[in-house]
């Protein structure tokens, strides 16, 4: 296995908690974006970068997309409430322009919603999106339980592929 540095960036909570997980199956302190300029990019062969998902946008992508070249692997795993389809590929996908997305390889990672957790603004703007999906209470039903208690996907599971991948690199 590669030198890894592993790197998250976490507004609630569930980029954190994959950060931690990643890092103790490959034995690697797991590090904050905040952090990322004080680190010497060449003592790594391998970054691995977890953050949330919000609006379509990797949180903190742009902190990193900057020193891809330093890096012969780059992994990222953006956490997202939604399950995985061809919608949120195609939206993650949107983060990096072509030249980028030869370099990456993307573990999508399905994190948790805990409303109580969310800024004044992000619940509004929540309670935008709850009205939406009200439109079809079938077909959203796992979203609008959310709203009610808090809802967790993550699981050790889920980093399985992401553990075998960086260690075969």
């Amino acid at each position: 296995m590669n030198k890894v540095i592993l790197l998250y960036a976490s507004k609630h909570g569930s980029s954190k908690e994959y950060a931690d997980m990643i890092g103790t199956e490959l034995d690697v302190k797991a590090v904050d974006i905040a952090k990322f300029n004080c680190v010497k990019k060449e003592d790594y062969d391998t970054i691995i970068f977890v953050s949330g998902v919000y609006a379509s946008k990797i949180n903190k992508i742009d902190t990193i997309k900057n020193s891809f070249n330093k890096f012969d692997n780059i992994i990222i795993c953006p956490v997202g409430f939604s399950e995985y389809n061809e919608e949120i590929k195609n939206n993650i996908e949107n983060n990096f322009n072509q030249e980028e997305l030869k370099k990456v390889n993307i573990f999508y990672l399905r994190g948790a919603l805990d409303i109580s957790k969310l800024s004044f603004l992000e619940k509004m703007m929540m309670n935008i999106m709850k009205k939406m999906l009200k439109k079809n209470p079938e077909e959203n039903k796992e979203m609008l339980a959310a709203f009610d208690k808090p809802v967790s996907f993550i699981n050790k599971d889920n980093i399985k592929d992401l553990i075998s991948y960086v260690k075969e690199i």
